[in-house]
């Protein structure tokens, strides 16, 4: 039976938009010091590309920025809705995200792409506003 350090549980959100070709599902976990984070959608929901974010306080000297390191798996471009989630996680939260994403489906043509894209980024401010409201009323305990 697995240990856990402490009786409660991580936690977790989750959003979802669209259906069918254009559903996406993403999963975040507080894991008390970072977030792990699952998208995907479509028709194939896969293993498509990881991104990890490690937040720093921005060069300018106002505000956070966020390093990058991208793994896609070979011709899959899923990075490109995982690093802006991951980048802006990390500005927010100031610790460290993991986001793996998998969103396909066969034959998306370039309208349905701009679709799929246009209902990301509205799940991606849904997540931020209700993680800002987390991390805000967190931050001193």
């Amino acid at each position: 039976m697995p240990q856990t350090q402490s009786s409660k549980p991580f936690p977790s959100w989750t959003f979802q938009s669209g259906t069918g070709r254009f559903y996406l599902a993403l999963e975040l976990w507080d894991t008390g010091n970072g977030l792990q984070g699952l998208l995907t959608g479509g028709e194939k929901p896969h293993i498509g590309g990881v991104v990890l974010a490690v937040p720093r306080p921005s060069l300018s000297g106002e505000g956070w920025s966020a390093d990058l390191y991208l793994t896609p798996v070979p011709n899959h471009k899923d990075i490109d809705f995982a690093s802006p989630l991951a980048d802006s996680l990390a500005r927010l939260s100031h610790f460290p995200v993991v986001m793996t994403a998998g969103v396909h489906s066969d034959s998306f043509t370039p309208e349905e792409i701009k679709h799929l894209k246009t209902d990301f980024t509205m799940l991606m401010q849904q997540a931020l506003q209700e993680l800002e409201d987390y991390f805000s009323s967190n931050a001193n305990k």
